[in-house]
């Protein structure tokens, strides 16, 4: 970058060169000017600036240096006390961290204060500055400042590292237990109350700033204090972290949130609760968050949680199903205005609905535009999204190979609110001392295909049924018993289709082309791919843009479906195979049901996405 036609009215006592760059410039700062030479040209500079609204080239932490090292050697004169005052931006409304770092450093070299790179530019940054300077024994200030300084270098991560994690054990451990929750609370109360009051419209700073909530600085530091609550465990402490996420996770107005990061941060402290109530407290949040990028980090801290705790990825799953304040009976109420409540109903065929009451009578609801209404709609969207994904979820379980206990299933799907409305449309294998009987749930009680009771104890395991496994006439009984019912079940699953390999297959030996060369739109594709549990991988390293895969754990298979791409919005479908500990797994070896379920999923991939076939591939 060249500075000549950045001086204006160029010091003629300096004879600066023509083309000067940044390492030009530094070098002549600190080895050929004086002090009052390196004034004039910051004066220059400042004055030059004024004038113009990007000045982000200059190398302002640089410039900084040279003048530090100035100070070592002969003490901070008033010249060079000039120069520093010059290079501070604090006056101005907007600045980068890096600037903000350089204001700091400028603000303690003038000032003094605890030498921490703390934002000054909001009230929390001064709020700890002050507590700082204010602790009287000596070994305590050294802990905190201590902290505050790992803190102040916690990076962007939403979760932290080992190394940073180890060392911020040691670090709160040499600082008064009692102390530091007191503290952490006042932090964490009074953050709260700058998120309420920015929710409210109101500012809350002393100096008018362009900032939202923190200063990017200290938004990190705040981040790795919350990180750090869980470490005391101590309860109090981490209840007051579920307000103030929900206050940090709120979108104010038309934008974002106002603090994702500290937000995950709470999540990510909650954790280190009891296994159970940690999953009960996150996945709560989960169910109201619609931040893609908050989700993604809290579904990474669940699954790290759940693997901590040797619980499978499928189990996780049932264990954060919200319930969304439905009733026994599959009802959620909710008061929109002083005299109008919505109701929302999942009927016992599955279907869903909207209406609403006035002093419990039917009454006509709100307008469109109507605010409370338009919550209680949206709660509506978020019941049947989350029916259709536990359909699917359910759906999976075909594949399945390691049953329930009774208790589990009864717990997760028989008596939660959202999840019986499936459960009881579907027909369940029960296995009990090595008998295996079929039944299903009608009106609390477990009945086979004649309406008998079956019998059912604590060591019963439970699996979902499936035609395949079941006689022709067996199949036909369950099916006159959902038609005399008129029962909808949720999915196919007693006039389920069913897959076996054909003859060229079989003789390929280790994969299926039944669906190669099938030309597919992109954007269906890959939003069909991950609804059906499948995962997608871009980019191999070899010719295949697209290789969808699924991993099943319990058989230790994993399926891979080749794509292409063809041109810039279709896709090109190849061979399906099948592997067991990295190695090709032969068809005839492939569990029944596994390949039923496969070619079923690609079959609803092609019918979905697909538009043609090509017999011949160019």
């Amino acid at each position: 970058m060249q500075f000549t036609d950045f001086w204006i009215g160029k010091i003629q006592a300096d004879k600066l060169p023509e083309a000067l760059d940044t390492a030009g410039l530094i070098k002549y700062l600190s080895l050929y000017t004086s002090d009052e030479q390196c004034f004039q040209i910051l004066f220059q500079w400042h004055e030059t600036t004024l004038k113009r609204s990007n000045e982000w080239w200059f190398p302002r932490q640089e410039i900084l240096n040279i003048i530090q090292e100035k100070i070592s050697r002969k003490g901070l004169t008033n010249t060079l006390r000039l120069c520093l005052e010059l290079l501070d931006t604090t006056e101005k409304r907007t600045a980068t961290i890096m600037a903000d770092k350089v204001n700091i450093q400028i603000d303690i070299i003038l000032h003094g204060g605890p030498e921490l790179i703390i934002s000054r530019r909001d009230s929390l940054g001064i709020l700890v500055i002050e507590f700082l300077s204010n602790i009287r024994s000596t070994r305590q200030r050294e802990c905190w400042t201590a902290f505050i300084d790992h803190c102040l270098n916690a990076g962007e991560s939403s979760v932290p590292n080992r190394k940073w994690w180890k060392r911020a054990k040691e670090l709160v451990g040499r600082i008064n237990t009692e102390h530091f929750i007191m503290k952490l609370k006042d932090w964490i109360s009074f953050c709260q109350g700058l998120l309420m009051k920015q929710h409210a419209g109101r500012t809350y700073s002393f100096i008018d700033y362009y900032i939202d909530y923190l200063s990017a600085i200290n938004h990190n530091l705040l981040k790795a204090i919350i990180w750090c609550s869980a470490l005391p465990g101590n309860k109090e402490l981490l209840d007051m972290l579920e307000p103030y996420a929900i206050w940090a996770y709120k979108k104010k107005g038309n934008g974002g949130p106002l603090s994702v990061k500290t937000g995950t941060a709470c999540i990510y402290a909650l954790s280190f609760l009891p296994f159970r109530e940690a999953l009960t407290r996150i996945s709560r949040f989960r169910s109201v968050i619609r931040h893609t990028g908050a989700i993604k980090s809290i579904d990474k801290i669940l699954h790290d949680l759940a693997e901590q705790h040797n619980i499978p990825p499928y189990e996780l799953e049932e264990y954060i199903v919200p319930d969304f304040g439905l009733d026994n009976a599959g009802t959620v109420r909710m008061s929109v205005a002083p005299d109008l409540t919505g109701v929302y109903t999942i009927s016992n065929t599955g279907k869903s609905g909207i209406s609403w009451e006035k002093d419990g009578k039917p009454a006509k609801g709100p307008q469109s535009t109507f605010a409370p209404g338009q919550e209680f709609r949206r709660l509506a969207r978020d019941i049947d999204q989350a029916l259709i994904d536990n359909c699917a979820r359910i759906e999976r379980t075909f594949m399945r190979m390691t049953p329930w206990s009774y208790k589990h299933w009864k717990t997760y799907y028989l008596d939660h609110p959202l999840v019986k409305t499936l459960a009881t449309r579907l027909i369940w294998n029960f296995h009990t001392n090595g008998v295996r009987t079929t039944g299903y749930c009608l009106e609390g009680h477990i009945i086979d295909h004649k309406g008998r009771p079956l019998t059912i104890t604590e060591e019963t395991a439970v699996s979902l049924w499936h035609p395949m496994h079941e006689q022709a006439q067996m199949v036909k009984a369950w099916r006159d018993f959902l038609v005399q019912r008129h029962i909808d079940q949720p999915f196919k699953q007693v006039n389920r289709e069913i897959y076996t390999p054909n003859n060229e297959e079989l003789a390929d030996g280790f994969y299926s082309s039944r669906f190669a060369s099938q030309v597919l739109n992109k954007q269906k594709f890959k939003s069909v791919i991950t609804q059906r549990g499948w995962t997608l991988r871009h980019k191999t390293p070899h010719n295949w843009a697209y290789i969808p895969y699924m991993i099943l754990t319990d058989w230790d298979i994993r399926i891979n479906f080749f794509a292409d791409r063809k041109e810039e919005e279709t896709v090109l479908t190849d061979m399906i195979n099948f592997y067991r500990e990295g190695e090709p797994l032969p068809l005839r070896d492939v569990p029944a049901v596994v390949f039923s379920e496969t070619i079923r999923d690609i079959s609803y991939f092609v019918t979905t996405a697909g538009s043609t076939e090509l017999h011949n591939r160019s």
